[in-house]
């Protein structure tokens, strides 16, 4: 299971570089495009946070310019990739103690919170995708079978 948690880790972080790359070469990005790619890394850093029991200062709709969005992914990513390298297979299931945004205390087990890492980003790729295809001539591809594919 572990190598398989790398694995979708290594594809998040694909896919997440070619939004970025595609806001970075939109002329005009509308704002809610640049928005929803903030809070993809906004929420990636909380739950980082509270993965590895770190308080989080970041802002669940942090506003983070695109020029800022490929070093910030790219950090949550080594972040999340090395953490990941370093846990056991019976790790994965062990719950992880946190609060929401608005201090409701949860404890999920560690692969339902990663899982829902990638589906939470995989759903608002699709709305940027969706907000800037009218500006690009080829619109970002980031399903899971395109990067598996290579």
């Amino acid at each position: 299971m572990k190598s398989y948690l790398i694995r979708l880790v290594d594809y998040e972080q694909w896919a997440n570089r070619a939004v970025i790359d595609a806001l970075e070469n939109v002329p005009t990005p509308p704002q809610r495009a640049i928005d929803l790619m903030g809070h993809i890394l906004s929420a990636q850093q909380i739950w980082l946070a509270r993965i590895l029991g770190e308080v989080s200062y970041v802002a669940v709709w942090e506003d983070i310019p695109i020029a800022w969005m490929a070093e910030t992914s790219d950090r949550n990513f080594d972040r999340l990739k090395r953490f990941l390298e370093n846990e056991t297979d019976d790790n994965l299931s062990r719950p992880i103690a946190y609060a929401t945004t608005t201090g409701q205390p949860f404890a999920n087990p560690l692969i339902d919170i990663l899982t829902h890492m990638s589906h939470h980003a995989a759903y608002h790729r699709g709305q940027i995708v969706q907000l800037i295809r009218p500006q690009l001539t080829e619109a970002p591809k980031t399903d899971f079978i395109l990067w598996a594919r290579n």
